[in-house]
C-alpha cells in the first residue's frame, strides 16, 4: 500500500508542477483529478484493512476459523473460507463496509484476544473527515453533498463564505490547507500513518 500512496503523491507533485495559467493543467483539470488521486488512496486503504483481515483470519491460531476447524482439504483453504466470511455475506444483496469501526468489531468477533486491532486508531476522527470526503466525491446525493459542506465550514477546516462559493471536492483537497499541509497530500500522510500503526 506504501507504494500506491507513493506513486500517487508523485503523481501529485507533477500534477502541481503542471497546473495553472499556461500550463497543461487548468485549475479545475487539477481539482478533477485531484478528485481521482483522492478515492484512489482511499481505495488502497480499504483494500488493505479487508486485506489484513483476512489474512489474521485465515492464519490466526486461536481465532474463530484455526481454532474451529483444524485440518483443511487443500493448502490455500483457510484464505478461501476467510475471503468469503469477510468479504460478502449477504451478498448480492448487501456492500460490506471497511470502516475501521467495523473492521475492528469483525477482529473481535473473528481473532483471538490480543489481535493487532486497537479499538480506535489515534486519528479515527480524521479518518472519518476523509470518509466524508470520499462520499463527496464517490456519492452525488444531497446528504453526501451536505456532509462535505458542513465538514469543509467546520473545524477544524474552517472555510468562510468567499471560500466556500462555488466549492468543488476537488478544489478543496487540492487548494486548502490541513495540518500544516494541502489537504490531500495530509490525507495520504495519514493514510499512511495509519497502516503503519496496523503493521508496523
Amino acid at each position: 500500500m506504501i507504494d500506491s500512496l507513493n506513486h500517487i503523491r508523485g503523481a501529485l507533485t507533477t500534477l502541481r508542477a503542471q497546473s495553472g495559467i499556461h500550463r497543461p493543467f487548468t485549475f479545475p483539470d487539477a481539482h478533477k483529478i485531484s478528485e481521482g488521486l483522492f478515492l484512489s488512496a482511499w481505495t488502497h486503504w480499504e483494500e488493505f484493512l479487508h486485506e489484513l483481515l483476512e489474512v489474521d483470519l485465515a492464519t490466526d491460531p486461536q481465532g474463530f476459523l484455526r481454532k474451529d476447524i483444524s485440518r483443511f482439504r487443500v493448502r490455500a483453504a483457510p484464505e478461501r473460507l476467510a475471503e468469503r466470511l469477510l468479504s460478502h455475506p449477504d451478498a448480492p444483496d448487501k456492500f460490506v463496509e471497511w470502516d475501521y469501526s467495523n473492521v475492528y468489531a469483525r477482529a473481535e468477533s473473528f481473532l483471538a484476544a490480543g489481535h493487532r486491532y486497537p479499538q480506535s486508531l489515534p486519528r479515527s476522527n480524521d479518518l472519518a473527515f476523509l470518509k466524508r470526503i470520499r462520499n463527496g466525491i464517490a456519492h452525488r446525493s444531497d446528504r453526501a453533498k451536505e456532509s462535505f459542506l458542513s465538514l469543509a465550514r467546520g473545524n477544524p477546516f474552517n472555510l468562510h463564505a468567499a471560500q466556500m462559493r462555488g466549492i468543488t471536492v476537488g478544489r478543496f483537497v487540492f487548494s486548502h490547507h490541513w495540518n500544516g499541509g494541502f489537504i490531500l497530500e495530509a490525507s495520504l500522510q495519514l493514510i499512511e500513518d495509519s497502516a503503519t500503526i496496523l503493521v508496523p
